[in-house]
């Protein structure tokens, strides 16, 4: 039988905790303490896999938090949770107007129907004068403004007197016209006498010749002194009509006249003002016809040909439009707007297209077109940034129809989708409808 020493050590580390037992124990007390030691080694165990266990979940929902913050700091900012209560803004399905406000608004209807649907192609344009009837009026010569007679917008004609200028220079022109033109007529004469004399032999040669040279030598001055006054604009009748004898005119006193039927569209001069030929006096346009210019942009240059139809519509005649056709087309393209200039010569016998207005023009291209489906453009209404079309189901009762729009020509629109052929939508009155949808969404708010 195996002795057991009471007073042998003994030491249990259960994963990293000691219990020592006294040396003094005896075998009974040692033997029972193998069980509370045993019990104790279970109790750490199972409290270690509990505080294991929670460690991991910790670790896991840091794991969690970690990963939404990732998630926030990469898209740059925090993704929040739609609202299912809130819904896109649609248009309001069906439109109803008692009969008492039908009665006192204008309705008008169309059917949708299909039709040949021309191609075109559409640009814009700027309303110019016609160039080829335009001048600038400005004095051949210096000189200072003593009356002004046209006023801006004028109707002139040809031969108009617009203003009368006071000329230094041109007064000693016109006194040196009158002395050569004396001087040679008296020297004419004398050469005349000479040589009636000279062939019948009363007077010497050598008196001939003098004679004879005083009168080309005058001759010579009086053509210089003509050709001045041509020089600064004086026609013939007016080179004829020059003489000491005109009372209440001096000879430094000259008009300038219009030179083309039109309207003055400008007036640069007042009273008192001294004027050269650099300067621009006045500027007549003929506005009987006007020039549409067109920026065609290049994508389309393939498709414009000088000859092809086109219609003007601008916004101060709305629902009217101008026809022409393309008298030239730009051989330069502009690097700026990266267009080809193109030009329409309009009739406009009522003067109301004025230049500057700006316009816009569709060129017609050649071919009939294929038939599709179409609206007019009066039906189509924006609300919501979506173009709709009121489709009439009874008199008061419309349905708000969404339309997809393919393509523009006044006055229709290519329906690509949203109308059937035979359905009647509202033209007139279709703002009216918008309206009424608008009022209902503010008084929603």
């Amino acid at each position: 039988m195996t002795s057991v020493d009471t007073h042998t050590a003994a030491r249990v580390v259960p994963r990293g905790r000691s219990v020592t037992c006294d040396r003094t124990i005896d075998a009974t007390l040692l033997h029972s303490g193998w069980y509370l030691i045993n019990y104790g080694v279970l109790l750490l165990l199972i409290v270690a896999g509990l505080l294991g266990y929670g460690c991991q979940q910790s670790s896991v929902e840091e794991s969690g938090e970690q990963s939404s913050s990732e998630r926030r700091t990469s898209s740059g900012m925090e993704e929040e949770t739609p609202d299912r209560g809130q819904a896109p803004l649609t248009v309001e399905q069906e439109v109803s107007v008692p009969a008492e406000a039908l009665s006192g608004q204008a309705f008008q209807t169309v059917r949708i129907e299909r039709r040949p649907f021309r191609d075109e192609v559409t640009a814009t344009a700027t309303i110019k004068p016609n160039e080829y009837r335009l001048v600038h009026l400005s004095p051949r010569i210096e000189g200072r403004v003593i009356e002004v007679k046209a006023e801006l917008g004028q109707q002139v004609k040809a031969g108009q007197v617009l203003a009368f200028l006071d000329s230094i220079e041109l007064g000693q022109k016109k006194s040196d016209f009158l002395q050569a033109k004396t001087t040679h007529e008296v020297d004419q004469r004398n050469y005349v006498r000479e040589e009636g004399l000279y062939k019948e032999q009363i007077t010497s040669e050598k008196e001939f010749l003098d004679a004879k040279g005083r009168y080309e030598k005058s001759l010579a001055a009086y053509r210089a002194a003509h050709e001045a006054l041509r020089l600064i604009g004086l026609s013939e009748g007016d080179i004829k009509r020059i003489d000491w004898s005109t009372k209440g005119q001096p000879l430094s006193y000259f008009p300038l006249v219009s030179s083309l039927n039109g309207t003055v569209i400008e007036r640069t001069i007042t009273l008192g003002e001294l004027i050269s030929p650099k300067d621009k006096a006045f500027t007549i346009a003929d506005l009987s016809t006007v020039w549409i210019i067109l920026d065609v942009y290049e994508q389309n240059l393939a498709a414009v040909r000088e000859g092809a139809e086109v219609e003007i519509s601008v916004d101060a005649f709305p629902g009217e439009t101008f026809k022409g056709t393309i008298v030239y087309l730009s051989d330069v393209l502009n690097p700026a707007t990266r267009t080809i200039d193109a030009r329409v010569e309009i009739p406009n016998p009522r003067r109301r297209l004025r230049p500057g207005l700006f316009a816009r023009a569709a060129v017609i291209l050649p071919g009939q077109g294929s038939e599709v489906l179409v609206a007019p453009l009066d039906a189509l209404q924006q609300v919501n940034d979506q173009t709709v079309a009121f489709v009439e189901k009874q008199p008061g009762t419309y349905e708000v129809r969404q339309v997809t729009v393919r393509r523009r020509s006044p006055p229709y629109a290519e329906i690509q989708s949203g109308l059937r052929e035979g359905e009647t939508v509202v033209t007139t009155g279709a703002f009216y409808l918008k309206s009424i949808i608008l009022k209902e969404q503010i008084g929603g708010e």
